[in-house]
């Protein structure tokens, strides 16, 4: 069992990462970057959608990991810009389905490659097998964080 210290450094190293990739100006250097006006959040939640969609809200909630309304406001930019469509599936109206547009696809391939490129440049001294190695554990961490979780 890990002591209070270790837990409570862990903490502080995961709210200064998530509070990085939540920064506007991360936001901004990708939109600044791509041409693509759409946070990280959202650039996320569309993946989802291009990698499995089309595909229901209550489904997409459960892929990204978001709560309904979080996940809602989302949708709604993602909508807004042109980057997805929500139509009503067709054996039953009340569910929406969506489904990346073709400018939905081109925008999260652009900033998909600003991003490589961002952090090609900003983990140049780190090796193939660090970053791998990192990118397990971050995952181990989130199984486990997301396995532990007491019902609220």
């Amino acid at each position: 069992m890990p002591s209070i210290a270790s837990g409570r450094s862990l903490n502080e190293a995961i709210g200064a990462l998530s509070r990085f990739t939540r920064s506007p100006r991360l936001d901004a250097v990708h939109a600044e970057r791509s041409g693509i006006d759409l946070n990280l959040a959202a650039y996320d939640v569309l993946g989802h959608v291009i990698t499995n969609g089309p595909m229901s809200l209550s489904e997409l909630s459960r892929l990204a990991h978001m709560q309904p309304s979080a996940l809602s406001r989302q949708v709604k930019l993602l909508e807004d810009g042109g980057h997805i469509t929500r139509t009503a599936r067709a054996d039953d109206a009340r569910v929406s389905l969506v489904r990346a547009t073709d400018r939905g696809r081109d925008a999260h391939a652009r900033i998909r490659t600003v991003n490589d490129d961002l952090l090609a440049h900003q983990l140049a001294n780190w090796t193939d097998a660090e970053l791998d190695h990192l990118a397990s554990q971050i995952q181990r961490l989130l199984a486990d964080l997301r396995a532990d979780l007491p019902p609220s």
